[in-house]
């Protein structure tokens, strides 16, 4: 399975996802023009992935900004990364500035609606 690597811009977020590592990263502002173009690939590679996932799986998120539209397609990746769970192991880690409370409860509220548990690091 190819990784796929989405550089970061103005709008976009940086994406980084290795199969052979079982690493899903993406972190930077999220307020893409067409959010579907952009998430869907990456949700694609995410059910693909999750047909033969490593036996640990690190998903880290870093988002700065993230739209309405934005958190709906991170929400659907999670969801679907969860899938790998209970025999294989999922790890999410969530990065957030530390004095932004919003972001930091956007990582509350995805792993209250996700059942996961988040590691939160708080990044000066």
């Amino acid at each position: 399975m190819d990784n796929y690597y989405v550089v970061e811009s103005e709008d976009n977020p940086s994406v980084f996802c290795d199969a052979e590592k079982g690493i899903i990263e993406m972190e930077g502002r999220s307020l893409p023009e067409n959010v579907d173009s952009f998430y869907n690939p990456v949700i694609e590679w995410v059910k693909k992935y999750i047909e033969n996932p490593r036996n640990k799986t690190t998903a880290e998120f870093g988002f700065v900004y993230l739209n309405s539209s934005s958190s709906k397609k991170i929400l659907e990746i999670l969801m679907h990364l969860k899938k790998v769970m209970p025999d294989k192991k999922l790890s999410v880690i969530w990065n957030y500035r530390q004095d932004d409370e919003d972001m930091l409860e956007e990582g509350r509220d995805f792993e209250q609606m996700t059942k996961l548990k988040f590691d939160y690091k708080a990044i000066s």
